[in-house]
Protein backbone atom coordinates (compact mmCIF):
# COMPACT_ATOMS: atom_id res chain seq x y z
CA UNK A 1 0.00 0.00 0.00
CA UNK A 2 2.78 2.76 0.77
CA UNK A 3 4.77 1.64 -2.51
CA UNK A 4 1.52 1.94 -4.45
CA UNK A 5 1.01 5.62 -2.45
CA UNK A 6 4.71 6.42 -3.41
CA UNK A 7 4.55 5.34 -6.82
CA UNK A 8 1.67 7.84 -7.26
CA UNK A 9 2.53 10.70 -5.68
CA UNK A 10 6.16 9.83 -8.45
CA UNK A 11 3.70 10.00 -11.08
CA UNK A 12 2.30 13.36 -9.85
CA UNK A 13 5.47 14.88 -9.77
CA UNK A 14 6.19 13.73 -13.17
CA UNK A 15 2.87 15.24 -14.83
CA UNK A 16 3.69 18.61 -13.06
CA UNK A 17 6.86 18.58 -14.53
CA UNK A 18 5.75 17.84 -17.51
CA UNK A 19 3.53 20.44 -17.35
CA UNK A 20 5.62 22.92 -16.02
CA UNK A 21 7.94 22.27 -19.60
CA UNK A 22 5.43 22.57 -21.61
CA UNK A 23 4.42 26.01 -20.30
CA UNK A 24 8.24 26.90 -19.74
CA UNK A 25 8.50 25.65 -23.49
CA UNK A 26 5.20 27.78 -25.33
CA UNK A 27 6.12 30.77 -23.26
CA UNK A 28 9.79 30.81 -25.01
CA UNK A 29 8.11 29.79 -28.00
CA UNK A 30 5.97 33.15 -27.86
CA UNK A 31 7.27 36.09 -29.75
CA UNK A 32 8.14 39.33 -27.98
CA UNK A 33 7.17 42.86 -28.58
CA UNK A 34 9.31 45.10 -31.06
CA UNK A 35 12.23 47.15 -28.75
CA UNK A 36 12.58 50.43 -29.71
CA UNK A 37 15.09 51.48 -32.74
CA UNK A 38 18.13 52.44 -30.32
CA UNK A 39 17.73 48.85 -28.35
CA UNK A 40 17.31 47.23 -31.65
CA UNK A 41 20.68 48.30 -33.13
CA UNK A 42 22.59 47.91 -29.54
CA UNK A 43 21.72 44.16 -30.09
CA UNK A 44 23.26 44.56 -33.83
CA UNK A 45 25.83 45.83 -33.61
CA UNK A 46 26.81 43.84 -29.82
CA UNK A 47 25.62 40.47 -30.43
CA UNK A 48 25.09 39.47 -33.88
CA UNK A 49 27.89 36.74 -35.00
CA UNK A 50 28.18 39.11 -38.35
CA UNK A 51 29.01 42.18 -36.90
CA UNK A 52 31.41 39.29 -34.06
CA UNK A 53 32.94 38.41 -37.09
CA UNK A 54 33.86 42.16 -37.92
CA UNK A 55 35.37 42.77 -34.98
CA UNK A 56 37.46 40.02 -35.29
CA UNK A 57 38.86 40.86 -38.18
CA UNK A 58 40.32 44.05 -35.73
CA UNK A 59 41.82 41.79 -33.62
CA UNK A 60 43.53 40.25 -37.10
CA UNK A 61 45.09 43.46 -37.91
CA UNK A 62 46.15 44.51 -34.33
CA UNK A 63 47.66 41.25 -34.32
CA UNK A 64 49.61 42.17 -37.88
CA UNK A 65 50.77 45.08 -36.45
CA UNK A 66 52.07 43.57 -33.38
CA UNK A 67 54.03 40.87 -35.55
CA UNK A 68 55.29 43.99 -37.84
CA UNK A 69 56.58 45.60 -34.74
CA UNK A 70 58.56 42.19 -33.52
CA UNK A 71 61.05 43.04 -36.52
CA UNK A 72 62.56 45.98 -33.96
CA UNK A 73 62.35 43.04 -30.96
CA UNK A 74 66.17 42.20 -29.16
CA UNK A 75 67.83 39.31 -29.54
CA UNK A 76 70.27 37.26 -28.49
CA UNK A 77 72.64 35.09 -30.72
CA UNK A 78 75.51 32.83 -29.87
CA UNK A 79 78.24 31.14 -32.02
CA UNK A 80 80.78 28.30 -30.83
CA UNK A 81 83.33 26.84 -33.18
CA UNK A 82 85.91 24.00 -32.15
CA UNK A 83 88.58 22.00 -33.63
CA UNK A 84 88.14 18.49 -32.61
CA UNK A 85 91.30 17.26 -34.60
CA UNK A 86 94.22 17.90 -36.17
CA UNK A 87 97.29 20.21 -34.76
CA UNK A 88 95.33 23.03 -33.74
CA UNK A 89 92.80 22.88 -30.78
CA UNK A 90 91.28 26.54 -30.99
CA UNK A 91 87.79 27.15 -29.65
CA UNK A 92 85.81 29.80 -29.36
CA UNK A 93 82.36 31.14 -27.86
CA UNK A 94 81.15 34.32 -29.26
CA UNK A 95 77.59 35.58 -27.12
CA UNK A 96 75.76 38.85 -29.11
CA UNK A 97 73.10 41.01 -27.88
CA UNK A 98 71.48 42.65 -30.97
CA UNK A 99 68.88 45.46 -30.05
CA UNK A 100 67.42 46.88 -33.80
CA UNK A 101 66.39 50.62 -34.02
CA UNK A 102 64.29 51.77 -36.52
CA UNK A 103 65.83 55.06 -37.41
CA UNK A 104 69.18 54.70 -39.86
CA UNK A 105 68.47 50.99 -40.32
CA UNK A 106 70.65 51.00 -37.23
CA UNK A 107 71.45 48.62 -34.67
CA UNK A 108 73.57 48.69 -31.18
CA UNK A 109 75.30 45.56 -30.06
CA UNK A 110 76.65 44.51 -27.36
CA UNK A 111 80.01 40.95 -27.83
CA UNK A 112 81.38 39.24 -25.38
CA UNK A 113 83.99 36.73 -26.97
CA UNK A 114 86.44 33.96 -25.23
CA UNK A 115 88.62 31.59 -27.04
CA UNK A 116 91.01 28.82 -25.59
CA UNK A 117 93.80 26.78 -27.36
CA UNK A 118 95.95 26.86 -29.96
CA UNK A 119 95.00 28.85 -33.40
CA UNK A 120 96.47 28.86 -36.67
CA UNK A 121 97.74 32.49 -37.91
CA UNK A 122 95.16 33.22 -40.28
CA UNK A 123 92.27 32.44 -37.56
CA UNK A 124 94.45 34.70 -35.63
CA UNK A 125 91.32 37.35 -34.94
CA UNK A 126 89.49 34.59 -32.91
CA UNK A 127 91.94 34.39 -29.73
CA UNK A 128 91.54 36.50 -27.11
CA UNK A 129 92.99 36.64 -23.51
CA UNK A 130 91.98 34.22 -21.01
CA UNK A 131 89.40 36.30 -19.81
CA UNK A 132 87.49 37.23 -22.56
CA UNK A 133 86.84 40.31 -25.00
CA UNK A 134 84.19 42.34 -24.73
CA UNK A 135 82.67 44.96 -27.16
CA UNK A 136 79.72 47.52 -27.74
CA UNK A 137 79.04 49.09 -31.31
CA UNK A 138 76.49 50.48 -33.72
CA UNK A 139 75.69 49.31 -37.21
CA UNK A 140 73.72 51.53 -39.67
CA UNK A 141 72.92 52.12 -43.56
CA UNK A 142 74.39 55.99 -44.67
CA UNK A 143 72.70 55.18 -48.09
CA UNK A 144 70.31 52.33 -49.24
CA UNK A 145 68.05 51.60 -45.83
CA UNK A 146 68.37 54.82 -44.38
CA UNK A 147 65.54 56.58 -44.85
CA UNK A 148 63.39 53.41 -45.28
CA UNK A 149 63.49 49.79 -45.56
CA UNK A 150 61.63 46.77 -45.83
CA UNK A 151 61.29 46.42 -42.02
CA UNK A 152 59.90 50.08 -41.73
CA UNK A 153 57.98 49.72 -44.69
CA UNK A 154 55.62 46.71 -43.23
CA UNK A 155 55.76 48.40 -39.94
CA UNK A 156 53.88 51.33 -41.33
CA UNK A 157 51.34 49.45 -43.70
CA UNK A 158 50.40 47.14 -40.96
CA UNK A 159 49.71 50.24 -38.85
CA UNK A 160 47.63 51.72 -42.62
CA UNK A 161 46.05 47.90 -42.55
CA UNK A 162 44.71 48.63 -38.82
CA UNK A 163 43.20 52.05 -39.87
CA UNK A 164 42.34 50.47 -42.83
CA UNK A 165 40.32 47.58 -41.63
CA UNK A 166 38.45 49.90 -38.76
CA UNK A 167 37.68 52.14 -41.76
CA UNK A 168 35.96 48.99 -43.69
CA UNK A 169 34.52 47.52 -40.43
CA UNK A 170 32.69 50.96 -39.96
CA UNK A 171 31.29 50.84 -43.33
CA UNK A 172 29.94 46.93 -43.40
CA UNK A 173 28.80 47.48 -40.24
CA UNK A 174 26.63 50.99 -41.06
CA UNK A 175 25.32 49.28 -44.07
CA UNK A 176 24.21 46.24 -42.08
CA UNK A 177 22.51 48.82 -39.68
CA UNK A 178 21.07 49.86 -42.44
CA UNK A 179 19.54 46.97 -43.92
CA UNK A 180 18.30 45.90 -40.22
CA UNK A 181 16.42 49.03 -39.80
CA UNK A 182 14.89 48.93 -43.14
CA UNK A 183 13.35 45.40 -42.20
CA UNK A 184 12.53 47.18 -39.23
CA UNK A 185 10.21 50.08 -40.13
CA UNK A 186 9.10 47.53 -43.37
CA UNK A 187 7.26 45.64 -40.62
CA UNK A 188 6.21 48.85 -38.45
CA UNK A 189 4.86 49.97 -41.72
CA UNK A 190 2.87 47.03 -42.35
CA UNK A 191 1.62 46.69 -38.68
CA UNK A 192 0.40 50.17 -38.55
CA UNK A 193 -1.53 49.41 -41.40
CA UNK A 194 -3.07 46.43 -40.12
CA UNK A 195 -3.75 48.59 -36.67
CA UNK A 196 -5.40 51.27 -38.67
CA UNK A 197 -7.75 48.54 -41.45
CA UNK A 198 -8.65 46.44 -38.62
CA UNK A 199 -10.67 49.68 -36.73
CA UNK A 200 -11.89 50.69 -39.73
CA UNK A 201 -13.25 47.09 -40.07
CA UNK A 202 -14.50 47.22 -36.65
CA UNK A 203 -16.65 49.90 -37.03
CA UNK A 204 -17.83 48.68 -40.73
CA UNK A 205 -19.14 44.90 -38.58
CA UNK A 206 -21.12 47.03 -36.60
CA UNK A 207 -22.79 48.64 -39.45
CA UNK A 208 -23.15 45.38 -40.77
CA UNK A 209 -25.09 44.71 -37.50
CA UNK A 210 -27.36 47.86 -37.96
CA UNK A 211 -27.84 46.72 -41.79
CA UNK A 212 -29.01 43.25 -40.79
CA UNK A 213 -31.67 44.51 -38.34
CA UNK A 214 -32.76 46.54 -41.23
CA UNK A 215 -33.29 43.97 -43.39
CA UNK A 216 -34.98 41.61 -41.24
CA UNK A 217 -37.24 44.46 -40.14
CA UNK A 218 -38.12 44.49 -43.85
CA UNK A 219 -36.67 48.53 -43.65
CA UNK A 220 -34.13 47.49 -46.28
CA UNK A 221 -33.52 45.29 -49.40
CA UNK A 222 -31.53 42.32 -48.99
CA UNK A 223 -29.19 42.96 -51.89
CA UNK A 224 -28.14 46.24 -50.14
CA UNK A 225 -26.52 44.33 -47.37
CA UNK A 226 -25.13 41.57 -49.55
CA UNK A 227 -23.36 44.50 -51.44
CA UNK A 228 -22.21 45.50 -48.53
CA UNK A 229 -21.23 42.31 -47.51
CA UNK A 230 -19.23 41.82 -50.41
CA UNK A 231 -17.68 45.04 -49.36
CA UNK A 232 -16.53 44.22 -46.42
CA UNK A 233 -15.02 41.24 -47.69
CA UNK A 234 -12.58 42.97 -50.18
CA UNK A 235 -11.42 44.66 -46.73
CA UNK A 236 -11.26 41.83 -44.99
CA UNK A 237 -9.01 40.50 -47.67
CA UNK A 238 -6.79 44.02 -47.88
CA UNK A 239 -6.20 43.23 -44.60
CA UNK A 240 -4.94 39.44 -44.82
CA UNK A 241 -2.78 40.72 -47.64
CA UNK A 242 -1.21 43.00 -45.36
CA UNK A 243 -1.13 40.51 -42.39
CA UNK A 244 0.90 37.90 -44.74
CA UNK A 245 3.20 41.22 -45.59
CA UNK A 246 3.62 42.16 -41.89
CA UNK A 247 4.48 38.34 -40.88
CA UNK A 248 6.97 38.24 -43.34
CA UNK A 249 9.20 41.30 -42.27
CA UNK A 250 8.78 39.78 -38.65
CA UNK A 251 10.20 36.77 -39.63
CA UNK A 252 13.06 38.39 -41.34
CA UNK A 253 13.06 40.78 -38.25
CA UNK A 254 14.54 37.76 -36.01
CA UNK A 255 17.25 37.49 -38.04
CA UNK A 256 18.75 41.04 -36.96
CA UNK A 257 17.06 40.69 -33.11
CA UNK A 258 19.39 39.06 -31.13
CA UNK A 259 19.63 38.57 -27.33
CA UNK A 260 23.46 38.95 -25.33
CA UNK A 261 23.94 35.23 -26.29
CA UNK A 262 23.62 36.04 -29.85
CA UNK A 263 20.40 33.85 -30.32
CA UNK A 264 17.49 35.06 -32.43
CA UNK A 265 14.49 36.95 -31.02
CA UNK A 266 10.97 35.63 -32.38
CA UNK A 267 9.13 39.05 -32.82
CA UNK A 268 5.31 39.06 -31.38
CA UNK A 269 4.57 40.91 -35.07
CA UNK A 270 0.77 41.28 -33.30
CA UNK A 271 2.44 43.83 -30.73
CA UNK A 272 3.41 47.48 -32.00
CA UNK A 273 5.93 49.50 -28.78
CA UNK A 274 4.30 52.89 -27.88
CA UNK A 275 7.29 54.77 -29.43
CA UNK A 276 9.80 53.41 -31.47
CA UNK A 277 12.57 56.17 -30.97
CA UNK A 278 13.28 57.25 -34.17
CA UNK A 279 16.83 58.79 -33.96
CA UNK A 280 17.77 59.80 -37.41
CA UNK A 281 15.69 62.79 -37.69
CA UNK A 282 16.68 65.21 -39.66
CA UNK A 283 16.64 69.33 -39.04
CA UNK A 284 19.47 72.04 -40.36
CA UNK A 285 21.78 71.17 -37.96
CA UNK A 286 21.97 67.52 -38.71
CA UNK A 287 21.96 68.09 -42.73
CA UNK A 288 25.19 70.29 -41.15
CA UNK A 289 26.52 67.42 -39.37
CA UNK A 290 25.74 65.02 -42.51
CA UNK A 291 27.62 66.82 -45.09
CA UNK A 292 30.48 67.22 -43.17
CA UNK A 293 30.44 63.38 -42.21
CA UNK A 294 30.72 62.96 -46.23
CA UNK A 295 34.57 64.40 -46.17
CA UNK A 296 35.72 61.62 -43.64
CA UNK A 297 33.61 58.58 -44.94
CA UNK A 298 35.01 55.60 -44.62
CA UNK A 299 35.42 54.66 -47.80
CA UNK A 300 37.22 57.73 -48.84
CA UNK A 301 39.47 56.49 -45.56
CA UNK A 302 39.81 53.39 -47.11
CA UNK A 303 40.98 54.89 -50.21
CA UNK A 304 43.35 57.35 -48.50
CA UNK A 305 45.27 54.86 -46.45
CA UNK A 306 45.34 52.79 -49.48
CA UNK A 307 47.28 55.56 -51.26
CA UNK A 308 49.22 56.03 -48.19
CA UNK A 309 50.60 52.27 -48.70
CA UNK A 310 51.55 52.48 -52.32
CA UNK A 311 53.39 55.74 -50.97
CA UNK A 312 55.19 53.55 -48.70
CA UNK A 313 56.07 50.90 -51.36
CA UNK A 314 57.14 53.89 -53.64
CA UNK A 315 59.67 55.39 -51.38
CA UNK A 316 60.83 51.50 -50.91
CA UNK A 317 61.47 51.32 -54.95
CA UNK A 318 63.43 54.31 -54.81
CA UNK A 319 65.09 53.45 -51.67
CA UNK A 320 66.18 50.19 -54.21
CA UNK A 321 68.13 52.38 -56.38
CA UNK A 322 70.17 53.73 -53.85
CA UNK A 323 73.86 52.22 -53.66
CA UNK A 324 74.29 50.35 -50.47
CA UNK A 325 76.69 51.98 -48.29
CA UNK A 326 76.74 50.45 -44.90
CA UNK A 327 78.81 51.22 -41.52
CA UNK A 328 80.02 49.24 -38.32
CA UNK A 329 81.48 50.99 -35.14
CA UNK A 330 82.75 49.06 -32.11
CA UNK A 331 84.81 49.57 -28.95
CA UNK A 332 86.29 46.30 -27.81
CA UNK A 333 88.44 45.57 -24.35
CA UNK A 334 90.13 42.26 -23.18
CA UNK A 335 90.72 41.51 -19.98
CA UNK A 336 92.91 38.14 -18.51
CA UNK A 337 96.50 37.36 -19.33
CA UNK A 338 97.78 36.26 -22.73
CA UNK A 339 99.21 37.74 -25.33
CA UNK A 340 101.00 41.42 -25.10
CA UNK A 341 99.44 42.42 -28.61
CA UNK A 342 95.86 41.18 -27.22
CA UNK A 343 95.91 44.01 -23.92
CA UNK A 344 94.61 47.43 -24.28
CA UNK A 345 91.15 48.88 -26.25
CA UNK A 346 90.83 48.54 -29.95
CA UNK A 347 88.15 51.01 -31.87
CA UNK A 348 86.85 49.18 -34.78
CA UNK A 349 85.12 50.86 -37.87
CA UNK A 350 83.94 49.14 -41.20
CA UNK A 351 82.22 50.02 -44.07
CA UNK A 352 80.78 48.31 -46.79
CA UNK A 353 79.30 49.27 -50.10
CA UNK A 354 78.01 47.66 -53.34
CA UNK A 355 75.54 48.53 -56.09
CA UNK A 356 74.13 46.70 -58.32
CA UNK A 357 74.55 47.20 -62.45
CA UNK A 358 71.12 48.14 -64.28
CA UNK A 359 69.04 47.52 -61.42
CA UNK A 360 65.64 46.59 -63.69
CA UNK A 361 63.47 45.41 -61.48
CA UNK A 362 63.66 48.18 -59.06
CA UNK A 363 63.09 50.67 -61.87
CA UNK A 364 60.00 48.61 -63.07
CA UNK A 365 58.87 47.93 -59.79
CA UNK A 366 58.63 52.02 -59.36
CA UNK A 367 57.70 52.66 -62.20
CA UNK A 368 54.70 49.83 -61.65
CA UNK A 369 53.28 51.57 -58.13
CA UNK A 370 53.63 55.08 -59.69
CA UNK A 371 50.74 54.43 -62.11
CA UNK A 372 49.09 52.38 -58.92
CA UNK A 373 49.36 55.84 -57.23
CA UNK A 374 48.08 57.55 -60.48
CA UNK A 375 45.02 54.77 -60.39
CA UNK A 376 43.92 55.06 -57.23
CA UNK A 377 44.37 59.35 -57.37
CA UNK A 378 41.12 58.82 -60.10
CA UNK A 379 39.23 56.31 -58.14
CA UNK A 380 39.44 58.38 -55.00
CA UNK A 381 37.95 61.19 -56.97
CA UNK A 382 35.22 59.50 -58.87
CA UNK A 383 34.18 57.60 -55.54
CA UNK A 384 33.76 61.22 -53.80
CA UNK A 385 31.73 62.67 -56.77
CA UNK A 386 29.63 58.86 -56.23
CA UNK A 387 29.03 59.46 -52.26
CA UNK A 388 28.26 63.73 -52.95
CA UNK A 389 25.74 62.51 -55.27
CA UNK A 390 24.34 59.83 -53.97
CA UNK A 391 24.20 62.68 -50.63
CA UNK A 392 22.11 65.02 -52.96
CA UNK A 393 19.83 62.57 -54.39
CA UNK A 394 18.67 60.89 -50.53
CA UNK A 395 18.15 64.43 -50.25
CA UNK A 396 16.00 65.55 -52.83
CA UNK A 397 13.91 62.29 -52.36
CA UNK A 398 13.52 63.34 -48.83
CA UNK A 399 12.65 66.55 -49.27
CA UNK A 400 9.97 65.51 -51.60
CA UNK A 401 8.75 62.75 -48.88
CA UNK A 402 7.64 65.60 -47.06
CA UNK A 403 5.49 67.16 -49.01
CA UNK A 404 3.77 63.54 -49.94
CA UNK A 405 3.21 63.31 -46.50
CA UNK A 406 1.15 66.75 -45.80
CA UNK A 407 -0.14 65.72 -48.90
CA UNK A 408 -1.22 61.96 -48.19
CA UNK A 409 -2.22 62.91 -44.55
CA UNK A 410 -4.88 66.12 -46.25
CA UNK A 411 -5.90 63.41 -48.78
CA UNK A 412 -6.68 61.28 -45.84
CA UNK A 413 -8.40 63.45 -43.20
CA UNK A 414 -10.69 64.52 -46.64
CA UNK A 415 -11.32 60.58 -47.40
CA UNK A 416 -12.68 59.92 -44.05
CA UNK A 417 -14.94 63.38 -44.05
CA UNK A 418 -16.21 62.06 -47.06
CA UNK A 419 -17.04 58.55 -45.59
CA UNK A 420 -18.77 59.86 -42.59
CA UNK A 421 -20.67 62.67 -44.59
CA UNK A 422 -21.66 59.65 -47.21
CA UNK A 423 -22.68 57.19 -44.17
CA UNK A 424 -24.90 60.32 -42.72
CA UNK A 425 -26.66 60.80 -46.22
CA UNK A 426 -27.00 56.94 -46.84
CA UNK A 427 -28.84 56.66 -42.72
CA UNK A 428 -31.03 59.56 -44.44
CA UNK A 429 -32.00 57.67 -47.51
CA UNK A 430 -30.10 60.27 -49.93
CA UNK A 431 -27.64 57.92 -51.14
CA UNK A 432 -26.93 54.47 -52.07
CA UNK A 433 -24.93 51.16 -51.07
CA UNK A 434 -22.29 51.82 -53.96
CA UNK A 435 -21.12 55.48 -53.03
CA UNK A 436 -20.93 54.27 -49.82
CA UNK A 437 -18.70 51.42 -50.09
CA UNK A 438 -16.18 53.76 -52.65
CA UNK A 439 -16.04 56.25 -49.72
CA UNK A 440 -15.10 53.14 -47.84
CA UNK A 441 -12.51 52.13 -50.37
CA UNK A 442 -11.39 55.04 -50.95
CA UNK A 443 -11.03 55.82 -46.69
CA UNK A 444 -8.92 52.84 -46.03
CA UNK A 445 -6.62 53.13 -49.12
CA UNK A 446 -5.94 56.90 -48.39
CA UNK A 447 -5.18 55.79 -44.83
CA UNK A 448 -2.98 53.29 -45.86
CA UNK A 449 -1.18 55.74 -48.42
CA UNK A 450 -0.68 57.92 -45.69
CA UNK A 451 0.85 55.51 -42.82
CA UNK A 452 3.00 54.37 -46.36
CA UNK A 453 4.38 58.48 -46.74
CA UNK A 454 4.86 58.80 -43.05
CA UNK A 455 7.32 55.62 -43.48
CA UNK A 456 8.94 56.74 -46.49
CA UNK A 457 9.75 59.71 -45.03
CA UNK A 458 11.56 57.20 -42.11
CA UNK A 459 13.31 55.72 -44.85
CA UNK A 460 14.49 58.98 -46.37
CA UNK A 461 15.97 59.69 -42.95
CA UNK A 462 17.10 57.31 -43.17
CA UNK A 463 19.05 56.96 -46.37
CA UNK A 464 20.38 59.76 -45.16
CA UNK A 465 22.56 58.65 -42.33
CA UNK A 466 23.47 55.80 -44.22
CA UNK A 467 24.94 58.03 -47.09
CA UNK A 468 27.01 59.66 -44.43
CA UNK A 469 27.86 56.87 -42.42
CA UNK A 470 26.45 57.83 -38.98
CA UNK A 471 23.92 55.24 -38.65
CA UNK A 472 25.90 53.41 -36.09
CA UNK A 473 28.02 56.01 -34.09
CA UNK A 474 24.74 58.51 -34.12
CA UNK A 475 23.21 55.27 -31.71
CA UNK A 476 26.37 55.23 -29.85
Amino acid sequence: MVVRGTTEIAAAFALLSSLFCFAANAQSAEGKQAPSIEVFIDSMVNYHPYVLAINEGNYQAAAELEIARSSFDPFIEQKTKSRVSGYYDGTNLTQRFTNPIEDYNASVFGEYRIAAGDFPAYEGDYDTLSGGEASVGIAMSLLQNREIDKRRTELRNAGLASSQWQALATSLINDFVYKGVSEYIAWYESALQIQAVSELLATASEREKALVTRVEKGDLASIVLTEFKANLLQQRLTLAELKQKRDMHAQMLSFYWRSSNGDMIALDSDKLPADINWPYWIGNGQLVILRNALRSHPELDVMKLEQQVVQNKVALADNALLPKLDLTASIARDVGAGSESLEGTETKVGLSFSYPLGNRKAKAERAQLQSKQRELSHKLTSTEQSIVQRFEQALIYWSQAKDIVALQSENAALAKTLSVVEKTRFDAGDSDMFVLNARAQNEIKAKIKEIKAKVDLLKAELMLYKEAALLYSFTN
